[in-house]
């Protein structure tokens, strides 16, 4: 049963259903009306009732056609706006048969409906409902197959790529046998006979393989021989017999059902009108290789549990490699004293070094609000406390200035101009002293192009949208989006290269980081009045009079207008 069945219909799709339902209702009953017209006429002429009639029956079938697409809307697993599509044409069906009839046009209403934009309330809750929607599908598919996404895919990938694969093998289900013995480790070669052995390292007796099937799969290079001591071939599968068993195993049906009908699917495959025929046999009776496209393209799906194993095993050849840990050696500390020491992915979360950073700024460890156990469930994205903006000093603002105009930008974007870091455990001292020495080149590259860092930021300490800075409110990028910025709560541990060498889970409570930006304009209901944007603040007078002569502002400098802070 698939999982579109037994979701919920959304909102807006019920209210589809509805018109395309009431559309073809009123179909219906027009055409009924033109057939009464027909059977009560007291004229000798009744053309053109009967064309009025046939016209309105015709519309009727079809809005009561859409009508009947779109109840099988959910069960056919399609997109909502295929469901929009089927009550259009039913309403534009109704109104037709309505006019047909010459009965009133109650119709338009209902497509009247359907060409009203939803509000941004509307939009808000559609959007919430299909990012749980999502997650609650993601959640069983998880449960029920063991994979992620990206491997469900590769599975399904994998599949069809058997269809095609496997009945040019020209196999057996003998073929897979020797394959699967040969997956044990146990099979060998002697004497002439392959065998597989009873024990791993016993190379004496055991049950019979088929020789000639076992020859064949090593002449095309499914197996692959290790010679050992006393002569005997241990015989292991290569890559492509790896994948090759595997791809059998997902198309069965590929494989023939006797030696000579897969003999004769290879004779037909390798038959040309320029070879000889003995030529034609003697390549019937070699297997082909596996396609090299499917070769390249199979991959084997990873579980969760396999994934969440191999980090952990990655993590530990990386820290191994890297020199681990040395008993009696100091690890290099920076000047402030702390009881735990400091680690890259802790510096990503840090405060930034910079001398002007409000220090006295009351910030929240948490980004929802706390629940109890007797209190309804509610939804996490709108119940998000309202973290307090961060106002820059005069001297914040001149480093804001002098960062070049694109970067900038992009602050304004992702609300890096104006951030409020959240609780540390570490300094700003061991921070800026973790991302001088533990962190890799290109993180230091990226991080100083901006006024206060790029990866040393949450998702949930972004400060204010670039609208909001512009008293735009109106244009606010939530607003917009019906929602605010959610992360997956996952992150990635770096080695000195720069690759992933493990996944870091932020919360235990698999609670997600939000960036709700921080101006306290609503989000949501009716957009507010354009504001006027303020007048600039002036910077504060130096001390001493300027030179006679200003210095020219750099190319990549830009102005700092008062509208945006």
């Amino acid at each position: 049963m698939s999982h579109a069945q037994n979701a919920p219909v959304p909102p807006g799709a019920e209210q589809l259903l509805r018109i395309a339902r009431a559309a073809a209702g009123l179909a219906v009953a027009a055409a009924d009306h033109a057939t009464d017209a027909v059977c009560h006429s007291r004229s000798g002429s009744t053309v053109r009732l009967e064309e009025a009639m046939h016209a309105a029956h015709a519309q009727a079938l079809e809005a009561e056609k859409y009508a009947g697409w779109a109840a099988g809307w959910q069960a056919e697993s399609t997109g909502e706006h295929v469901l929009r599509r089927y009550a259009t044409r039913a309403a534009d069906a109704a109104i037709r048969a309505q006019a047909a009839a010459g009965v009133e046009m109650t119709a338009a209403a209902l497509r009247s409906q359907l060409d009203q934009a939803p509000t941004a309330q509307e939009h808000a809750e559609r959007e919430s409902e299909r990012r749980r929607e999502e997650a609650r599908q993601e959640a069983e598919e998880r449960a029920e197959t063991g994979l992620d996404a990206d491997n469900r895919h590769q599975a399904r990938m994998n599949a069809y790529y058997a269809e095609s694969a496997v009945p040019a093998l020209g196999w057996t289900a003998g073929h897979v046998r020797v394959l699967e013995a040969a997956a044990t480790g146990r099979l060998y070669w002697r004497d002439k006979q392959a065998r597989q052995a009873a024990q791993h390292g016993q190379w004496e007796g055991g049950r019979k393989i088929s020789a000639e099937r076992t020859r064949a799969l090593y002449g095309a290079r499914f197996l692959t021989a290790v010679r050992q001591a006393d002569g005997t071939r241990l015989l292991t599968l290569s890559p492509m017999g790896q994948a090759a068993l595997e791809l059998a195993r997902l198309h069965p049906e590929g494989l023939y059902a006797t030696d000579q009908d897969a003999y004769q699917a290879r004779y037909d495959r390798a038959a040309k009108r320029h070879r000889r025929s003995d030529d034609k046999k003697a390549a019937a009776r070699r297997l082909p290789p596996l396609d090299a496209v499917v070769l390249r393209l199979y991959r084997r799906p990873m579980t969760l549990a396999e994934q969440e194993l191999r980090a952990q095993r990655d993590a530990a050849a990386q820290w191994e490699g890297e020199g681990g840990s040395c008993p009696g050696v100091q690890t290099p500390r920076p000047a402030a004293e702390a009881a735990a020491g400091p680690t890259a992915t802790t510096a990503r979360r840090s405060v930034p070094a910079s001398p002007a950073a409000p220090s006295g700024q009351v910030m929240l460890r948490r980004l929802f609000a706390p629940r109890r156990a007797a209190e309804p469930a509610r939804d996490p994205l709108r119940t998000v406390i309202r973290r307090p903006r961060r106002t820059l000093t005069p001297q914040e603002r001149r480093t804001v200035q002098d960062v070049p105009l694109l970067n900038f930008q992009g602050a304004l974007i992702m609300g890096l101009v104006d951030p409020v870091p959240n609780a540390s455990p570490m300094s700003e001292a061991e921070g800026a002293w973790v991302r001088e020495h533990a962190w890799a080149a290109h993180f230091s590259t990226v991080d100083s192009k901006y006024p206060w860092g790029f990866y040393r930021w949450a998702t949930c300490e972004r400060g204010v949208c670039w609208n909001c800075l512009a008293s735009r409110c109106d244009l606010c990028v939530h607003r917009q989006k019906g929602g605010p910025d959610v992360d997956d709560n996952r992150d990635w541990v770096y080695g000195s290269t720069g690759q992933v060498v493990a996944r870091l889970i932020l919360r235990a409570d698999d609670a997600p980081c939000v960036w709700w930006c921080r101006c306290d304009c609503a989000k949501d209901g009716p957009a507010p009045d354009r504001k006027p944007a303020p007048a600039a603040i002036p910077e504060p007078a130096p001390e001493q009079a300027p030179p006679a002569k200003t210095p020219r502002r750099r190319a990549d400098a830009h102005p700092v207008q008062g509208a945006f802070f």
